[in-house]
């Protein structure tokens, strides 16, 4: 649990900061929504998608027109469930992206954007369940908490507010013959400063 607050500390403490972004020549985004996890691959037969959150502040750095290069800070989650089993894996996550994008602007107040790029994941704190049993992370054999991957984004701009859809595919696996492949889908809203 402190290690969630110094997440929400650190967001806050990076939001706080953006009224400096003018003076970087960039823009914050603070986002937060929606998201679905799932694994793809080996080990996965018969798991589920487990829904969850996002949250995250992004600084885009606009380079040559509407090219710019994105990095930033998000909070989530990777996991699956299996209905089945009454299993349930949900480990909560900071994620680091940098990613390209180019934003067109259509109208003065209306944009589309589209970034590709890579992550890189560290599991902070999360349990599997088992039944009436729940195991933390940390007590899990041979737990690999650092994940990396692609991702993908599509945005909606209207003014400074942003609607944005947010693919990530990691590679790494959770535990030994563990399920590898973490699949996020996320659909967030945000504002720029």
């Amino acid at each position: 649990m402190k290690k969630i607050l110094l997440t929400f500390v650190a967001a806050f403490l990076m939001g706080t900061t953006a009224v400096n972004a003018q003076k970087w020549g960039g823009q914050f985004i603070v986002r937060g929504g929606f998201a679905t996890n799932n694994f793809k691959g080996e080990h996965t037969r018969g798991i589920d998608m487990l829904p969850s959150y996002n949250i995250g502040v992004d600084f885009n750095k606009t380079f040559h027109k509407g090219a710019y290069w994105n990095t930033g800070l998000m909070l989530g989650t990777r996991g699956f469930d299996v209905d089945k089993s009454s299993a349930k894996f949900r480990a909560h996550n900071f994620n680091i992206p940098f990613t390209l994008g180019y934003k067109y602007d259509l109208t003065d107040n209306l944009a589309l954007d589209g970034r590709f790029g890579a992550f890189f994941g560290v599991d902070m704190a999360g349990k599997y369940k088992l039944g009436d049993e729940d195991v933390k992370i940390g007590d899990i054999d041979h737990y690999k908490r650092c994940d990396g991957g692609i991702m993908l984004g599509l945005g909606v701009w209207f003014k400074r507010v942003n609607f944005d859809y947010l693919f990530k595919r990691g590679f790494g696996e959770v535990w030994d013959e563990g399920p590898a492949g973490a699949v996020n889908h996320t659909i967030r809203i945000g504002y720029a400063f």
